[in-house]
């Protein structure tokens, strides 16, 4: 089961979506994060959707394109996990913001009723920068 369909949050996801995909973990504990946001397969299909947003495509319109260009309707898509941070892939200015594709370890995530536990995995997640873009 991939982890970016089975973990839809109803309207907090639809926000996250219209934000641009991209959202700001909350630290649990000194290494595990929660958060709401977009999770690829690849770093490759992470950085495609940040291209996108950077040239001013919207959130869905970007995710779309990226998963038609995979011919993977799963390639990218909107998660509520809990995760550990693993390391800055790339960090990327978009609408005065940084974005960065962080490749993380997935140990949870929340179907939107309650969270699940799932065999540690390897995704690469949009998530805003620290920082400000000058």
């Amino acid at each position: 089961m991939r982890v970016s369909t089975a973990m839809f949050c109803g309207l907090t996801v639809a926000a996250v979506v219209a934000a641009g995909g991209t959202a700001q973990a909350q630290p649990v504990d000194s290494g595990t994060r929660i958060g709401v946001g977009m999770i690829c397969n690849s770093p490759a299909q992470a950085a495609r959707f940040v291209e996108l947003r950077a040239q001013g495509r919207g959130g869905q319109a970007a995710m779309d394109a990226v998963n038609a260009e995979a011919h993977d309707p799963q390639a990218c898509g909107l998660a509520a996990i809990a995760f550990t941070p693993e390391r800055t892939l790339e960090l990327k200015p978009v609408a005065n913001k940084l974005v960065q594709v962080v490749r993380v370890n997935i140990l949870a995530g929340f179907d939107g009723n309650v969270w699940q536990q799932v065999t540690a995995m390897t995704q690469y997640a949009v998530m805003e920068g620290e920082g400000e873009s000058i």
